[in-house]
């Protein structure tokens, strides 16, 4: 009896070419953040997502309490899936004035195919995020 071997590369290529891999997924989206001078933002969105790759959700712009505007990014990127679990790292980051960038919120979200998950993080007088997830074959 001869024994099936398979090499690194064609392990990968069989994984790149299962159902999972190959699947379109879909990601709905709703963002809210709050800030301390009771400004509000809201998102909400459908968006595909690749494997492996970042995907800006929505790009914006937000007032301080200063009353100047800064620039809004929020991105999601689709690292891993199987057959009971989707991992997404979404990212939503603000422009400072310098040129920098301040992170407003870095989560790496675990859930099931169409099973919305919340997440919410923040301080009542302080800026408060509110993302809502879920993850859809199309």
């Amino acid at each position: 009896m001869e024994t099936l071997v398979m090499g690194k590369g064609q392990l990968f290529l069989s994984t790149l070419l299962s159902p999972l891999a190959m699947a379109d997924w879909l990601l709905d989206v709703s963002f809210e953040m709050h800030s301390a001078c009771r400004l509000r933002q809201t998102v909400n969105t459908s968006l595909s997502l690749l494997l492996g790759e970042e995907t800006i959700f929505f790009e914006g712009l937000s007032q301080n309490h200063h009353h100047s505007y800064r620039e809004v990014v929020g991105s999601a990127q689709l690292l891993d899936v199987s057959a009971e679990s989707v991992s997404i790292a979404l990212q939503v980051q603000e422009r400072l004035d310098d040129g920098g960038w301040r992170t407003i919120l870095a989560q790496t979200l675990s859930t099931g195919l169409n099973m919305p998950m919340l997440f919410e993080s923040g301080e009542p007088n302080c800026e408060h995020v509110k993302l809502q997830v879920e993850v859809m074959t199309a």
